[in-house]
């Protein structure tokens, strides 16, 4: 496997990076299902039925990963930017590894043989579904439909004070 998961910190909310803040953005894929119309006999296609986000915002869906040589893919949400006030984006998006940079810069822009790095959005009934289409200029790596659901968490914190006036009152007692 390419990537591993990395925990929160051990102390919660106050170590956490602003990608792992509970923002109501997506935090974690499950319901992971598959359905592969095509897959080059040279390629293992990896899915956990659970994937969390790492602690620099990644959440990944599925890889692929070839027996030998050759460029390996990772599907992950990209939910756009995390930032307070940007719209966020509802996409899965394929990065490829194992190449040259020029080489990923080919397949996210779609140039030269190189395709897959969008996918397409299609109706489903349950979750997201997204059809997924790889090529390299030697090869057709992947067709298929990958759907998943997305866990979003949100944060909700409150301030409250109470304020009292505390009184006294002494009692004498008999000597």
């Amino acid at each position: 496997m390419i990537s591993q998961a990395e925990s929160l910190p051990e102390d919660g909310l106050k170590n956490m990076t602003d990608k792992q803040k509970k923002d109501g953005k997506a935090f974690e894929t499950f319901n992971i299902e598959i359905d592969v119309s095509y897959l080059n006999p040279r390629y293992a296609l990896s899915k956990q039925r659970v994937n969390v986000m790492t602690a620099n915002g990644r959440l990944d869906v599925f890889e692929l990963n070839p027996s030998g040589g050759g460029p390996s893919f990772i599907g992950r949400w990209d939910g756009g930017s995390r930032d307070p006030g940007k719209t966020e984006r509802h996409d899965l998006d394929i990065d490829i590894y194992r190449v040259s940079r020029g080489q990923q810069r080919r397949f996210k822009k779609g140039e030269r043989g190189y395709s897959g790095h969008h996918t397409t959005k299609v109706q489903s009934n349950r979750g997201r579904k997204y059809q997924v289409s790889l090529c390299t200029p030697d090869e057709k790596i992947f067709e298929g439909t990958v759907c998943f659901n997305l866990l979003r968490k949100v944060g909700v914190s409150d301030q409250f004070t109470v304020r009292e006036r505390p009184t006294a009152v002494v009692i004498r007692g008999r000597p």
